[in-house]
């Protein structure tokens, strides 16, 4: 939520009802707080009444908001403790004063998934909003008014950044398949931003306008795993209090992503098949048929054709799930694309990082992918404090990664074809590590002078054009 729509927000609150110049500055300032600090994010807000009660079907929301699980938001209001929707990574967080309920504090993650640091930023602007939006000022409301239906927002196709090869072909058959009714299977690690791709796959269809609805199929139990995807009547076991409709049911008419679908066990993999088969199924308990139209698309970060071999998965439910396959992959492949996706992930900050950290940031393999460089970037540009990143600044396994790499090049004898401009590659940065960094004292030690240093490290990509031309 940007300023504009905050400003928006407080001239339609002094429209409304009588509003303090404080507290209408203070409600601004938390408002900037949030768009300043967590920029990557999407904002939406809801007043309770003075009874602590919410609009059973109205948010108050910014512009293409995305559709939320209400579940969700009646576990956090009930707890009165902060969750994570699932579905689009919304966090969900009580705004409360003095114990009571008085709004709820929607953040919605439009690149990737929450890490520590953003929530607790979060959940100390929902202590000000609590604090703010305080029962004293009665029959307060935010922002626009939008009902959680799905024809209400208007989602556009998530951008997937990089000028890989590899990647520009995944986007060139996301492109082909979307508009067809194929069942898809993205393959790759874990990290890779395989859910984005499903995401784009969604909302590239004919489908856009109907939910797309994730799972994780290894972060659930077995036994709960049924009933989460195809429901359960009231009654059918301990606990079952009321009926629940299934994620298979939530996304009709749209997209159902299972997520991590080589850890489901065998036995649900009978009934998934057969629903996919048929297009119809029974809740747990249940005897009526429902039928759905909904399109799968699975990720996995196992190797499915040797788990059909070794007996641990389906041949027959491979086959269904891989009419069309999607490899995403790894960040130690297209490690060209390390600087768009720092500067995508946090503005500004390529531009701080010294030549020796973004060199480390490149010279490391990233077993962790683009989670772990997006987790890496936030936390070292917030202990940088804005300012310039050092290689000290990173973490250790990402310093010691790039010393290792060294020591390897340097601690063994040179292969009598290696090229000499690439052995004095190897020595000028041996003799560069050896002094920290200091150019200066390198130079000297090599006998060159500090221009000449420059423009070899910028012709091993160490250097932009600017430094060269020192």
């Amino acid at each position: 939520m940007g300023s504009t729509s905050a400003l928006n927000i407080i001239r339609k609150l002094n429209e409304e009802i009588p509003y303090s110049v404080k507290k209408g500055e203070e409600f601004l300032e938390t408002l900037n707080f949030l768009n300043r600090e967590l920029s990557f994010a999407q904002f939406a807000i809801a007043k309770a009444s003075p009874q602590g009660d919410l609009p059973k079907d109205q948010y108050f929301a910014s512009k293409n908001f995305p559709v939320f699980d209400p579940r969700m938001l009646e576990q956090a209001t009930k707890l009165k403790q902060s969750v994570i929707e699932p579905m689009n990574q919304i966090f969900i967080i009580p705004c409360l004063h003095e114990g009571i309920l008085v709004g709820v504090l929607f953040a919605h993650h439009v690149r990737n998934h929450w890490v520590q640091a953003e929530m607790i930023l979060a959940e100390v602007a929902a202590i000000e909003l609590g604090r703010i939006m305080s029962p004293s000022i009665p029959g307060l409301t935010l922002g626009q008014n939008l009902r959680n239906k799905n024809k209400s927002f208007r989602n556009t196709a998530p951008e997937i950044k990089g000028e890989h090869e590899k990647l520009k072909q995944i986007l060139s058959v996301i492109d082909r398949v979307a508009p067809t009714t194929a069942s898809v299977l993205v393959l790759g690690e874990s990290g890779t931003g395989k859910e984005l791709i499903a995401r784009r796959i969604h909302l590239l269809s004919d489908r856009k306008d109907a939910p797309f609805v994730a799972i994780n199929c290894g972060a659930i139990t077995e036994n709960l795993l049924e009933s989460e995807l195809f429901g359960h009547e009231k009654g059918s076991f301990t606990g079952a209090s009321v009926a629940k409709k299934g994620l298979v049911e939530v996304a009709n008419g749209g997209t159902l992503f299972l997520d991590e679908i080589g850890e489901m066990p065998m036995s649900l993999q009978s009934k998934l098949l057969r629903f996919l088969q048929e297009g119809d199924f029974y809740r747990v308990g249940g005897k009526e048929l429902i039928h759905v139209s909904v399109r799968i698309v699975s990720a996995t970060n196992r190797d499915l054709e040797n788990e059909v071999r070794t007996g641990k998965f389906r041949e027959d439910l491979y086959y269904r799930l891989n009419t069309i396959s999607i490899k995403s992959p790894a960040l130690r492949e297209r490690k060209e694309d390390l600087p768009i996706l720092i500067e995508c992930f946090s503005p500004g900050t390529l531009g701080l990082l010294s030549p020796e950290s973004l060199d480390a940031l490149k010279q490391y393999s990233w077993p962790g992918n683009i989670r772990e460089l997006q987790n890496t970037i936030e936390r070292v540009r917030i202990l940088s404090g804005g300012g310039k990143i050092e290689l000290s600044d990173l973490p250790s396994g990402i310093r010691n990664s790039r010393q290792t790499k060294l020591d390897h090049l340097t601690n063994q004898a040179a292969p009598i074809n290696m090229p000499l401009e690439e052995l004095e590659k190897v020595h000028i940065l041996r003799c560069l590590d050896h002094f920290d960094g200091n150019k200066t004292r390198a130079a000297q030690s090599l006998g060159i002078t500090i221009k000449t240093l420059y423009n070899k490290l910028h012709r091993y990509g160490i250097l932009d054009k600017t430094e060269a031309n020192l």
